[in-house]
C-alpha cells in the first residue's frame, strides 16, 4: 500500500475533456426532459423512503438503469441529538482542514460544494474565484448570512447555489430562477414568471440540475444513475451516449469543466453492501490519493474524507462547523439510511504545478533504498487499483538485472509506488530509466506523473507516439529539495480502453545528474504489453 498521512497527498486520474459552455434558453414546458431525455421501454417507480425513489428504466437499446432521486432530509431526522461527533483516531486516514457546510438547495449539491471547496483549498484553485477571503472558499458558510424562501431559513453558500445580493452579485442566480420550496414539484419561477434563466458558471448546484423542475426533481432532489442489475461502474460518458440529461456526477464534471479543469475519472457505482463494486479498499484507495469520495444513501448524499479501517468520517451536510465529525461504518446505514453508491468525479491539472501541500507525517526517514528493485517488493510502499503486483520479476524487461517496477497495464488502472527519502544535502538529481510501450492513439488519456513530496515535478501522457522503445533515461533536477525528507512517488494512471505500460527501474539520488535529456536504449522491442494472471 501507499504510505499513508493526515495529509493531502497527490491529485491524479485520466480521460481529458474540454466542455464549450454557452447560454441558453429552455423551453417553458416541463415536457422537454421526457421528450429530449432517453428513449424509454419500461419504467417501474419504486418509493423507498420520504427521501429516496428508485425508477427502474429499460431503455429503448435494453439497457437497465436506476434513475436514483435523492431529496434528503434538510435537518437531521426527529429524535437525533446530532451530538454524536468522533475525533480522528491515531490510525486514521484524513483530507485534512476539509470543509463542513449546512443543508441549502440539496444535500447532493452541498455535498458536491463541500468536494469543490476542498479542492480549491488544496490544488485546483479556480473552483472558486470570487471576491469573498481573497478568492479562496471558506471551509464553513457561517459567514455567508441567512436567506428565507418564507417557509424556513438556510445559509447562503453561492458554490453551491447563488443568489442575487451575495457574493457581490447583482442579478438573479440559483435560488431567484429555480427554488420554490422544500419538496415542491412546481415549475421553477423562471419558467413560471417567462423571464430568462440566469447564465451558469459559479454554482454546481445549478449544473447537477437540483431543484429543477425541467428534469422532475423536486426543490431539494439531485437524480444519479446506477447500472440496474450490473455491479460495474456507469461512466459518464454512458450516462451521456444515453441521452440522460439529469445525473448529478455528469453536471459535477460540467462545472469542474467549466472552471477551466480536465476530469479524468468520472461514473457512478453500486457500493458492494448494494449488489456493487465499488469496496472498502477502493475508498480507501481514493482517501490516499487525496481524493473525498461523495457517497449515496437511501434518501441522503454525504462526503466520506477520511477513514480507520471500516469506519468512515463523513460530512453530512447539516453542520457548518469542520470540528464535527460523524462516522459511518463502511456498507452500514447513517440514521436509517443504507449506503447504496458512489459518484466519482476526479478533475486533474492541466499543466504540471508546484503548489504547496501538507506534506506526510514521516516517522522513518531514509535514504533511497531497492533503487533496482533487486531486493523485490522491499522498502517501498506499491499500489495497484486492480491488485497486481507492481514490482515485478522478469529479466526481459528490467533494464538491468531481473526486478523492476510495471505501472500501467491494465484498464482503469492506478498503480503506484513510493518511498520515503532523507533528500542528501547537495544532491541535485533523481535518476531513473523508463520505458513507455502504448497502443493508445492520441496523447490524451492515459499518464505517468513523478511527485516529490507533493509537489508534482514530471508529467507526461502515455500514447504510442511517446513509445521509446526501450528503456530511456530520466534525471529531475532535486537542488529545491537538497538536504530534507521526502516522499518520491511514481505513478500511472490509465483510462477504461486501450492499453498502456511504465516500466521503471534503476531509481537513484545522486549529487549530479549525467544529463536532464533523455537517452534511448536504441535496441527494438515489443512494444505492447498486457498484465495476465
Amino acid at each position: 500500500m501507499l504510505s499513508k498521512s493526515l495529509a493531502v497527498k497527490v491529485f491524479s486520474s485520466i480521460l481529458a475533456c474540454i466542455l464549450l459552455l454557452s447560454a441558453f434558453n429552455v423551453p417553458t414546458e416541463k415536457a422537454f426532459a421526457q421528450d429530449n431525455g432517453p428513449q424509454v421501454l419500461t419504467r417501474d417507480v419504486e418509493v423507498v423512503n420520504p427521501y429516496y425513489t428508485v425508477e427502474h428504466l429499460v431503455l429503448d437499446n435494453g439497457s437497465a438503469i436506476d434513475r436514483n432521486i435523492i431529496n434528503g432530509p434538510s435537518k437531521p431526522p426527529v429524535g437525533d441529538d446530532h451530538g454524536q461527533s468522533s475525533e480522528l483516531d491515531a490510525n486514521a486516514i484524513a483530507l485534512l482542514d476539509f470543509p463542513s457546510f449546512s443543508w441549502m438547495y440539496g444535500c447532493s449539491a452541498v455535498s458536491a460544494g463541500m468536494i469543490a471547496t476542498y479542492y480549491d483549498n488544496t490544488w485546483f484553485s479556480s473552483m472558486y474565484t470570487g471576491p469573498t477571503n481573497g478568492g479562496i472558499y471558506p471551509l464553513t458558510d457561517s459567514d455567508w448570512g441567512l436567506w428565507t424562501d418564507g417557509y424556513d431559513v438556510y445559509r447562503n453558500n453561492p458554490l453551491v447555489a447563488t443568489r442575487n445580493g451575495v457574493d457581490g452579485r447583482n442579478v438573479r442566480g440559483s435560488i431567484e430562477d429555480y427554488w420554490v420550496m422544500l419538496d415542491s414539484s412546481a415549475n421553477d419561477p423562471y419558467i413560471t414568471n417567462g423571464w430568462v434563466q440566469h447564465q451558469w458558471g459559479d454554482a454546481v448546484g445549478d449544473y447537477m440540475k437540483t431543484s429543477r423542475s425541467l428534469y422532475s426533481n423536486i426543490d431539494g432532489a439531485t437524480s444519479f444513475y446506477t447500472w440496474t442489475d450490473l455491479p460495474d461502474q456507469l461512466t459518464c460518458d454512458q450516462i451521456v451516449a444515453n441521452n440522460i440529461q439529469d445525473d448529478g456526477s455528469v453536471g459535477i464534471r460540467d462545472f469542474y469543466q467549466a472552471r477551466g479543469y480536465q476530469v479524468g475519472h468520472c461514473y457512478n457505482q453500486k457500493t458492494d453492501n448494494n449488489a456493487g463494486g465499488f469496496t472498502l479498499a477502493m475508498f480507501q484507495s481514493y482517501i490516499d490519493l487525496g481524493y473525498p469520495i461523495l457517497i449515496n444513501l437511501a434518501g441522503h448524499s454525504v462526503v466520506g474524507y477520511a477513514y480507520s479501517g471500516s469506519t468512515i468520517y463523513i460530512r453530512d451536510t447539516w453542520s457548518s462547523d469542520p470540528s464535527y465529525r460523524p462516522t459511518i461504518t463502511w456498507g452500514g446505514s447513517y440514521e436509517g439510511m443504507p449506503m447504496q453508491s458512489v459518484s466519482v468525479v476526479l478533475p486533474i491539472q492541466n499543466q504540471v504545478t508546484t503548489r504547496n501541500v501538507y506534506l506526510p507525517l514521516i516517522t522513518k526517514p531514509q535514504v533511497l533504498l531497492n533503487g533496482d528493485f533487486e531486493m523485490g517488493p522491499a522498502v517501498w510502499d506499491q499500489y495497484s487499483s486492480h491488485g497486481w503486483d507492481v514490482i515485478w520479476n522478469d529479466p526481459t524487461r528490467a533494464h538491468q538485472g531481473e526486478w523492476f517496477a510495471w505501472l500501467g497495464g491494465d484498464y482503469d488502472e492506478f498503480s503506484a509506488i513510493s518511498q520515503v527519502v532523507k533528500i542528501p544535502s547537495g544532491a541535485n538529481a533523481l535518476e531513473f530509466y523508463y520505458w513507455i510501450a502504448s497502443d493508445e492513439s492520441g496523447c490524451q488519456y492515459d499518464y505517468y506523473r513523478v511527485q516529490i513530496g507533493g509537489n508534482i515535478v514530471l508529467s507526461d501522457w502515455l500514447c504510442s507516439e511517446h513509445n521509446t522503445n526501450g528503456y530511456v533515461y530520466k534525471g529531475i533536477d532535486l537542488s529545491a529539495y537538497s538536504g530534507t525528507t521526502q516522499e518520491i512517488m511514481f505513478y500511472v494512471m490509465t483510462d477504461f480502453s486501450v492499453n498502456s505500460n511504465f516500466f521503471l527501474d534503476d531509481v537513484s539520488i545522486a549529487r549530479y545528474a549525467k544529463t536532464l535529456s533523455e537517452s534511448i536504449n536504441t535496441e527494438p522491442v515489443d512494444p505492447i504489453f498486457f498484465r495476465t494472471k
